[in-house]
Protein backbone atom coordinates (compact mmCIF):
# COMPACT_ATOMS: atom_id res chain seq x y z
CA UNK A 1 0.00 0.00 0.00
CA UNK A 2 1.58 3.33 -1.08
CA UNK A 3 1.97 4.96 2.61
CA UNK A 4 2.39 8.25 0.94
CA UNK A 5 -0.99 9.46 1.23
CA UNK A 6 -1.83 8.34 4.72
CA UNK A 7 -0.18 9.66 8.05
CA UNK A 8 -0.90 7.97 11.51
CA UNK A 9 -1.42 9.74 14.34
CA UNK A 10 -0.29 7.56 17.93
CA UNK A 11 -2.35 8.38 20.24
CA UNK A 12 -1.79 6.77 24.21
CA UNK A 13 -2.43 3.20 25.13
CA UNK A 14 -3.79 5.04 28.65
CA UNK A 15 -6.81 6.40 26.66
CA UNK A 16 -8.05 3.05 26.68
CA UNK A 17 -7.47 1.39 30.34
CA UNK A 18 -10.58 2.80 31.33
CA UNK A 19 -12.36 -0.62 29.29
CA UNK A 20 -9.47 -2.64 28.52
CA UNK A 21 -7.22 -2.32 31.61
CA UNK A 22 -4.35 -2.29 29.80
CA UNK A 23 -3.12 -2.79 26.14
CA UNK A 24 -2.85 -6.50 26.40
CA UNK A 25 -6.26 -7.26 28.09
CA UNK A 26 -8.41 -10.64 26.98
CA UNK A 27 -11.00 -9.38 24.83
CA UNK A 28 -13.02 -11.87 26.27
CA UNK A 29 -12.79 -10.12 29.92
CA UNK A 30 -14.57 -7.22 27.94
CA UNK A 31 -18.22 -7.29 29.65
CA UNK A 32 -20.02 -5.14 26.80
CA UNK A 33 -18.23 -5.28 23.58
CA UNK A 34 -20.85 -2.38 22.23
CA UNK A 35 -19.68 0.11 24.57
CA UNK A 36 -15.92 -1.03 24.53
CA UNK A 37 -15.79 -0.38 20.81
CA UNK A 38 -17.88 2.94 21.11
CA UNK A 39 -15.47 4.50 23.64
CA UNK A 40 -12.45 3.20 21.89
CA UNK A 41 -13.88 4.67 18.58
CA UNK A 42 -14.68 7.83 20.15
CA UNK A 43 -11.05 8.02 22.10
CA UNK A 44 -9.05 7.86 18.66
CA UNK A 45 -11.06 11.34 17.87
CA UNK A 46 -10.12 12.40 21.42
CA UNK A 47 -6.77 11.71 20.59
CA UNK A 48 -6.72 13.07 17.06
CA UNK A 49 -7.61 16.24 18.24
CA UNK A 50 -4.97 16.93 20.97
CA UNK A 51 -2.33 17.57 18.92
CA UNK A 52 -0.37 15.01 18.87
CA UNK A 53 2.52 14.90 16.35
CA UNK A 54 1.28 17.98 15.42
CA UNK A 55 -1.87 17.41 13.48
CA UNK A 56 -4.55 18.71 14.98
CA UNK A 57 -8.11 18.39 13.88
CA UNK A 58 -9.56 21.96 13.32
CA UNK A 59 -12.34 22.63 16.05
CA UNK A 60 -12.79 18.78 16.95
CA UNK A 61 -16.28 19.57 18.02
CA UNK A 62 -17.36 21.26 14.92
CA UNK A 63 -15.94 18.91 12.50
CA UNK A 64 -18.42 17.12 9.87
CA UNK A 65 -18.63 13.29 11.27
CA UNK A 66 -20.07 10.73 8.78
CA UNK A 67 -20.19 6.55 9.77
CA UNK A 68 -19.38 4.30 6.70
CA UNK A 69 -21.43 1.18 6.52
CA UNK A 70 -21.01 -1.95 3.79
CA UNK A 71 -22.33 -5.07 2.89
CA UNK A 72 -24.82 -5.73 5.67
CA UNK A 73 -25.74 -8.63 3.93
CA UNK A 74 -29.06 -9.35 5.59
CA UNK A 75 -30.06 -13.28 5.08
CA UNK A 76 -31.23 -16.05 7.06
CA UNK A 77 -27.55 -17.27 7.00
CA UNK A 78 -25.66 -14.13 7.62
CA UNK A 79 -24.09 -14.25 11.69
CA UNK A 80 -24.98 -10.86 13.42
CA UNK A 81 -27.19 -9.66 10.20
CA UNK A 82 -29.73 -12.25 9.97
CA UNK A 83 -32.48 -10.72 8.42
CA UNK A 84 -34.37 -11.26 11.58
CA UNK A 85 -32.21 -9.82 13.71
CA UNK A 86 -29.55 -7.98 12.15
CA UNK A 87 -27.94 -6.94 14.77
CA UNK A 88 -24.68 -5.58 13.73
CA UNK A 89 -26.78 -3.56 11.50
CA UNK A 90 -28.86 -1.71 14.47
CA UNK A 91 -25.56 -1.75 16.05
CA UNK A 92 -24.35 0.50 13.93
CA UNK A 93 -27.39 3.03 13.47
CA UNK A 94 -27.24 3.22 17.64
CA UNK A 95 -23.93 4.17 16.94
CA UNK A 96 -24.62 7.05 14.64
CA UNK A 97 -27.73 8.32 16.32
CA UNK A 98 -25.48 8.62 19.80
CA UNK A 99 -25.56 12.38 20.82
CA UNK A 100 -21.65 12.35 22.17
CA UNK A 101 -20.77 10.83 18.42
CA UNK A 102 -22.13 13.96 16.91
CA UNK A 103 -22.62 11.94 13.66
CA UNK A 104 -23.68 14.76 10.10
CA UNK A 105 -24.27 11.47 7.67
CA UNK A 106 -24.63 7.46 7.65
CA UNK A 107 -24.16 5.93 4.45
CA UNK A 108 -24.55 2.48 3.43
CA UNK A 109 -22.09 1.12 0.49
CA UNK A 110 -24.24 -1.68 -1.48
CA UNK A 111 -24.28 -5.36 -0.72
CA UNK A 112 -27.45 -4.50 1.58
CA UNK A 113 -28.77 -8.46 1.30
CA UNK A 114 -27.29 -11.77 0.79
CA UNK A 115 -28.05 -14.75 -1.87
CA UNK A 116 -28.10 -17.90 -3.43
CA UNK A 117 -28.50 -19.38 -6.42
CA UNK A 118 -32.04 -20.43 -5.04
CA UNK A 119 -33.15 -17.61 -3.34
CA UNK A 120 -36.60 -15.96 -4.45
CA UNK A 121 -37.72 -12.89 -5.24
CA UNK A 122 -40.06 -13.07 -2.32
CA UNK A 123 -37.35 -13.87 -0.24
CA UNK A 124 -35.19 -11.42 -1.73
CA UNK A 125 -37.78 -8.84 -1.13
CA UNK A 126 -38.19 -9.95 2.46
CA UNK A 127 -34.63 -9.79 3.63
CA UNK A 128 -34.47 -5.98 1.33
CA UNK A 129 -37.38 -5.14 3.63
CA UNK A 130 -35.36 -5.91 7.00
CA UNK A 131 -32.67 -4.13 5.86
CA UNK A 132 -34.46 -1.11 5.25
CA UNK A 133 -36.34 -0.93 8.80
CA UNK A 134 -33.03 -1.88 10.65
CA UNK A 135 -31.62 1.34 8.77
CA UNK A 136 -34.60 3.84 8.78
CA UNK A 137 -36.99 2.84 11.54
CA UNK A 138 -35.34 4.42 14.61
CA UNK A 139 -33.05 6.95 12.72
CA UNK A 140 -32.65 10.53 12.58
CA UNK A 141 -29.22 10.82 10.94
CA UNK A 142 -29.58 11.41 7.31
CA UNK A 143 -29.36 8.17 5.77
CA UNK A 144 -27.75 7.26 2.25
CA UNK A 145 -27.70 3.65 0.81
CA UNK A 146 -26.06 3.08 -2.12
CA UNK A 147 -26.93 0.21 -4.53
CA UNK A 148 -24.39 -3.55 -4.39
CA UNK A 149 -24.59 -5.98 -7.06
CA UNK A 150 -26.15 -8.59 -4.06
CA UNK A 151 -29.02 -6.08 -4.34
CA UNK A 152 -30.38 -7.44 -7.89
CA UNK A 153 -30.70 -10.94 -6.81
CA UNK A 154 -29.60 -12.13 -10.37
CA UNK A 155 -27.03 -15.03 -9.20
CA UNK A 156 -29.47 -17.06 -11.29
CA UNK A 157 -29.47 -16.29 -14.80
CA UNK A 158 -31.78 -19.24 -15.31
CA UNK A 159 -34.25 -17.50 -13.27
CA UNK A 160 -34.89 -14.19 -14.30
CA UNK A 161 -38.00 -13.73 -12.31
CA UNK A 162 -36.09 -13.61 -9.23
CA UNK A 163 -34.67 -10.48 -10.01
CA UNK A 164 -35.07 -7.56 -7.93
CA UNK A 165 -35.75 -4.34 -10.19
CA UNK A 166 -35.18 -0.84 -10.21
CA UNK A 167 -39.32 0.14 -8.82
CA UNK A 168 -38.24 -2.69 -6.10
CA UNK A 169 -35.00 -0.95 -4.84
CA UNK A 170 -36.48 2.46 -4.72
CA UNK A 171 -39.66 1.58 -3.45
CA UNK A 172 -37.95 -0.26 -0.04
CA UNK A 173 -34.79 1.74 0.23
CA UNK A 174 -34.79 5.05 -2.03
CA UNK A 175 -38.05 6.10 -1.20
CA UNK A 176 -37.45 6.09 2.47
CA UNK A 177 -34.45 7.69 2.54
CA UNK A 178 -34.67 10.55 5.96
CA UNK A 179 -33.03 13.72 4.18
CA UNK A 180 -33.96 15.15 0.85
CA UNK A 181 -32.07 14.16 -1.97
CA UNK A 182 -32.34 15.14 -5.43
CA UNK A 183 -32.86 12.31 -8.20
CA UNK A 184 -34.69 11.59 -11.72
CA UNK A 185 -38.30 10.13 -10.50
CA UNK A 186 -38.19 6.47 -9.65
CA UNK A 187 -34.05 6.31 -9.50
CA UNK A 188 -31.78 4.74 -7.49
CA UNK A 189 -29.18 7.28 -7.63
CA UNK A 190 -29.26 10.77 -6.29
CA UNK A 191 -27.18 13.63 -4.54
CA UNK A 192 -27.94 15.45 -1.30
CA UNK A 193 -26.51 18.55 0.10
CA UNK A 194 -25.49 18.47 3.98
CA UNK A 195 -24.25 21.71 5.85
CA UNK A 196 -20.50 21.64 6.62
CA UNK A 197 -19.48 22.72 10.44
CA UNK A 198 -17.13 24.38 9.09
CA UNK A 199 -19.08 26.45 6.14
CA UNK A 200 -20.33 25.37 2.82
CA UNK A 201 -21.53 22.08 1.92
CA UNK A 202 -20.72 18.18 1.71
CA UNK A 203 -22.36 16.74 -1.41
CA UNK A 204 -23.60 12.83 -1.09
CA UNK A 205 -23.60 11.59 -5.02
CA UNK A 206 -25.10 8.19 -4.40
CA UNK A 207 -24.30 6.07 -7.67
CA UNK A 208 -26.38 3.06 -8.96
CA UNK A 209 -24.18 0.26 -9.87
CA UNK A 210 -26.74 -2.11 -11.10
CA UNK A 211 -28.74 0.54 -13.36
CA UNK A 212 -30.01 -1.40 -16.69
CA UNK A 213 -33.22 -1.53 -18.41
CA UNK A 214 -34.58 -5.33 -17.61
CA UNK A 215 -31.92 -7.64 -16.95
CA UNK A 216 -30.33 -7.90 -20.41
CA UNK A 217 -26.75 -7.98 -18.34
CA UNK A 218 -25.32 -9.88 -15.66
CA UNK A 219 -25.17 -7.06 -12.94
CA UNK A 220 -24.75 -9.54 -10.37
CA UNK A 221 -21.02 -9.75 -11.54
CA UNK A 222 -20.53 -6.75 -13.23
CA UNK A 223 -21.14 -2.70 -12.25
CA UNK A 224 -23.57 -1.30 -14.79
CA UNK A 225 -24.78 2.13 -15.94
CA UNK A 226 -27.25 3.75 -17.73
CA UNK A 227 -26.16 6.38 -20.21
CA UNK A 228 -29.45 8.63 -18.46
CA UNK A 229 -27.25 7.86 -14.93
CA UNK A 230 -23.97 9.11 -16.46
CA UNK A 231 -25.25 12.02 -18.47
CA UNK A 232 -26.86 13.07 -14.86
CA UNK A 233 -23.52 12.30 -12.62
CA UNK A 234 -22.04 14.58 -15.54
CA UNK A 235 -23.95 17.73 -15.72
CA UNK A 236 -26.43 17.65 -12.63
CA UNK A 237 -24.60 15.89 -9.44
CA UNK A 238 -21.43 17.38 -10.42
CA UNK A 239 -22.81 20.51 -11.54
CA UNK A 240 -26.53 21.49 -10.34
CA UNK A 241 -26.40 24.24 -7.39
CA UNK A 242 -22.42 23.70 -7.07
CA UNK A 243 -20.78 26.31 -5.73
CA UNK A 244 -17.19 27.29 -4.35
CA UNK A 245 -18.00 25.90 -0.93
CA UNK A 246 -19.39 22.24 -1.99
CA UNK A 247 -17.27 19.40 -1.59
CA UNK A 248 -18.23 16.07 -3.12
CA UNK A 249 -18.08 12.49 -1.69
CA UNK A 250 -19.25 9.70 -3.90
CA UNK A 251 -20.70 6.17 -2.91
CA UNK A 252 -20.08 3.33 -5.37
CA UNK A 253 -20.22 -0.43 -4.49
CA UNK A 254 -17.01 -1.65 -6.56
CA UNK A 255 -13.58 -0.43 -5.91
CA UNK A 256 -12.14 1.66 -8.67
CA UNK A 257 -9.09 1.59 -10.56
CA UNK A 258 -5.62 1.09 -9.10
CA UNK A 259 -2.16 -0.46 -10.92
CA UNK A 260 -0.40 -1.42 -7.62
CA UNK A 261 0.03 -5.20 -8.05
CA UNK A 262 -0.49 -5.30 -4.26
CA UNK A 263 -4.09 -3.45 -4.37
CA UNK A 264 -4.67 -5.70 -7.36
CA UNK A 265 -4.64 -9.10 -4.79
CA UNK A 266 -7.76 -7.69 -3.45
CA UNK A 267 -9.55 -5.45 -6.05
CA UNK A 268 -10.54 -6.86 -9.65
CA UNK A 269 -12.39 -5.10 -13.10
CA UNK A 270 -15.79 -5.61 -12.23
CA UNK A 271 -16.86 -2.58 -14.80
CA UNK A 272 -18.84 -3.81 -17.64
CA UNK A 273 -17.96 -0.24 -19.06
CA UNK A 274 -14.63 0.37 -18.04
CA UNK A 275 -13.84 1.07 -14.37
CA UNK A 276 -11.59 4.31 -15.55
CA UNK A 277 -15.05 5.94 -16.43
CA UNK A 278 -16.03 7.27 -13.53
CA UNK A 279 -12.57 8.53 -11.88
CA UNK A 280 -11.89 10.42 -15.34
CA UNK A 281 -15.16 12.10 -15.29
CA UNK A 282 -13.98 13.28 -11.72
CA UNK A 283 -10.99 14.27 -12.92
CA UNK A 284 -12.46 16.35 -15.51
CA UNK A 285 -14.33 18.02 -12.31
CA UNK A 286 -11.20 18.00 -10.75
CA UNK A 287 -9.16 20.06 -13.30
CA UNK A 288 -11.73 22.45 -14.00
CA UNK A 289 -11.40 20.44 -18.11
CA UNK A 290 -13.48 19.27 -20.71
CA UNK A 291 -13.81 14.96 -21.76
CA UNK A 292 -15.14 12.69 -23.98
CA UNK A 293 -14.92 9.84 -24.36
CA UNK A 294 -16.58 6.85 -25.31
CA UNK A 295 -16.43 3.68 -22.96
CA UNK A 296 -17.47 0.36 -25.32
CA UNK A 297 -19.16 -2.55 -23.09
CA UNK A 298 -17.08 -5.70 -22.34
CA UNK A 299 -20.06 -7.80 -22.93
CA UNK A 300 -21.84 -5.95 -26.17
CA UNK A 301 -19.79 -4.78 -28.83
CA UNK A 302 -22.97 -2.83 -30.25
CA UNK A 303 -23.35 -0.93 -26.89
CA UNK A 304 -21.33 1.73 -25.03
CA UNK A 305 -21.63 4.99 -23.10
CA UNK A 306 -20.62 8.60 -24.14
CA UNK A 307 -19.40 11.34 -21.90
CA UNK A 308 -19.39 14.72 -22.85
CA UNK A 309 -18.90 17.38 -20.98
CA UNK A 310 -16.96 20.45 -19.60
CA UNK A 311 -16.35 21.53 -16.52
CA UNK A 312 -14.21 24.83 -17.10
CA UNK A 313 -16.56 27.02 -15.51
CA UNK A 314 -18.07 24.47 -12.72
CA UNK A 315 -17.30 24.93 -8.92
CA UNK A 316 -16.70 22.74 -6.23
CA UNK A 317 -14.05 20.05 -4.79
CA UNK A 318 -13.88 16.34 -4.60
CA UNK A 319 -13.37 14.67 -1.30
CA UNK A 320 -13.35 11.20 -2.03
CA UNK A 321 -15.33 7.53 -3.35
CA UNK A 322 -16.51 5.57 -0.08
CA UNK A 323 -17.33 1.72 -1.29
CA UNK A 324 -17.12 -1.75 -0.21
CA UNK A 325 -17.55 -5.29 -2.17
CA UNK A 326 -14.53 -6.69 -1.17
CA UNK A 327 -15.04 -7.71 2.41
CA UNK A 328 -12.39 -5.63 3.92
CA UNK A 329 -10.89 -2.54 4.73
CA UNK A 330 -8.84 -0.78 2.02
CA UNK A 331 -7.75 2.80 1.14
CA UNK A 332 -5.77 3.61 -2.02
CA UNK A 333 -4.86 6.25 -4.16
CA UNK A 334 -7.30 5.55 -7.84
CA UNK A 335 -4.88 5.49 -10.92
CA UNK A 336 -5.23 4.01 -14.34
CA UNK A 337 -6.19 6.59 -16.08
CA UNK A 338 -5.57 9.66 -18.17
CA UNK A 339 -4.33 12.45 -15.30
CA UNK A 340 -5.54 15.69 -16.23
CA UNK A 341 -3.86 17.60 -13.62
CA UNK A 342 -0.95 16.49 -11.98
CA UNK A 343 -0.50 18.83 -10.09
CA UNK A 344 -3.63 17.47 -7.98
CA UNK A 345 -3.21 14.94 -5.14
CA UNK A 346 -4.40 11.80 -6.39
CA UNK A 347 -8.34 10.44 -6.06
CA UNK A 348 -8.64 8.34 -2.46
CA UNK A 349 -11.15 5.67 -2.15
CA UNK A 350 -11.87 4.08 1.24
CA UNK A 351 -13.13 0.95 1.30
CA UNK A 352 -15.64 -0.89 4.74
CA UNK A 353 -14.95 -3.77 5.92
CA UNK A 354 -18.01 -6.10 5.69
CA UNK A 355 -20.45 -6.56 8.83
CA UNK A 356 -21.39 -10.31 9.35
CA UNK A 357 -18.55 -12.26 10.07
CA UNK A 358 -19.60 -15.21 8.22
CA UNK A 359 -19.07 -13.08 5.27
CA UNK A 360 -15.55 -12.21 5.82
CA UNK A 361 -13.20 -12.53 2.47
CA UNK A 362 -10.68 -15.25 2.28
CA UNK A 363 -8.22 -12.66 1.51
CA UNK A 364 -9.01 -10.08 3.70
CA UNK A 365 -6.40 -10.42 7.08
CA UNK A 366 -8.77 -9.17 9.71
CA UNK A 367 -9.61 -11.39 12.06
CA UNK A 368 -13.70 -11.77 12.89
CA UNK A 369 -15.57 -12.99 15.49
CA UNK A 370 -19.26 -13.51 16.15
CA UNK A 371 -18.90 -12.41 20.06
CA UNK A 372 -16.60 -9.58 21.44
CA UNK A 373 -15.27 -6.79 20.12
CA UNK A 374 -14.03 -8.20 16.59
CA UNK A 375 -17.34 -9.01 15.16
CA UNK A 376 -19.14 -6.10 14.32
CA UNK A 377 -17.04 -3.45 11.35
CA UNK A 378 -17.84 -0.21 10.26
CA UNK A 379 -15.97 3.24 9.32
CA UNK A 380 -15.87 6.33 11.07
CA UNK A 381 -14.70 9.77 9.76
CA UNK A 382 -13.86 12.90 10.78
CA UNK A 383 -13.98 15.17 7.83
CA UNK A 384 -11.62 18.41 8.18
CA UNK A 385 -12.56 20.66 5.04
CA UNK A 386 -10.23 23.18 6.31
CA UNK A 387 -7.26 21.38 6.40
CA UNK A 388 -8.81 18.89 3.44
CA UNK A 389 -8.11 15.84 5.62
CA UNK A 390 -10.21 12.49 6.24
CA UNK A 391 -9.48 11.23 9.72
CA UNK A 392 -10.36 7.71 10.02
CA UNK A 393 -11.43 5.23 13.08
CA UNK A 394 -12.81 2.63 13.25
CA UNK A 395 -15.70 0.26 15.33
CA UNK A 396 -15.10 -3.19 15.91
CA UNK A 397 -12.96 -5.64 13.98
CA UNK A 398 -11.15 -3.42 11.90
CA UNK A 399 -9.73 -1.37 14.90
CA UNK A 400 -7.97 -4.42 16.40
CA UNK A 401 -6.60 -5.63 13.74
CA UNK A 402 -4.44 -1.88 13.55
CA UNK A 403 -3.85 -2.46 17.36
CA UNK A 404 -2.13 -5.17 16.79
CA UNK A 405 -0.16 -4.32 13.85
CA UNK A 406 1.35 -0.72 15.52
CA UNK A 407 0.82 -1.88 18.92
CA UNK A 408 -2.66 -0.37 19.85
CA UNK A 409 -1.94 3.68 18.40
CA UNK A 410 -2.90 4.78 15.48
CA UNK A 411 -5.69 6.55 13.48
CA UNK A 412 -5.20 7.58 9.82
CA UNK A 413 -5.70 10.24 8.23
CA UNK A 414 -5.66 11.00 4.44
CA UNK A 415 -5.17 14.12 2.49
CA UNK A 416 -7.31 14.97 -0.46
Amino acid sequence: MNKSIYMLIVFSCSLATSFLSGCDRDEETVPDAYEANRKFCLEGFAASSAGLLGLRVTQPDKIFTLVHISDAHLSPWSSNNKSGNPSNLTEAVRFANDPEVKVHALVATGDHISNTFSTTRKEALSYMEAFARALYDRNTVPTFASTGNHDANLLNRKHLEYALGRADLFSLVTYRTNYPVRSPVGQNYYYADLADPMGGKIRIVSLDVIDQEGTAYDVQHFATFSQRQIDWFCHTALKEGMTDEHRVIVLVHFPLSTTSPELRAFTSDEYLYSWTMIPEIVEAFRSRNDWKQTYRNRRNAADSLVVDVSFRDAPGDFICYLGGHIHTYLHYEVDGFRNLNPALPRQIMIIANNMSPSEKSKQSPIKRETDGLRNNAFNVYAIDTQRRTVYINFFGATAYYYMDLLHKNQIMALTY
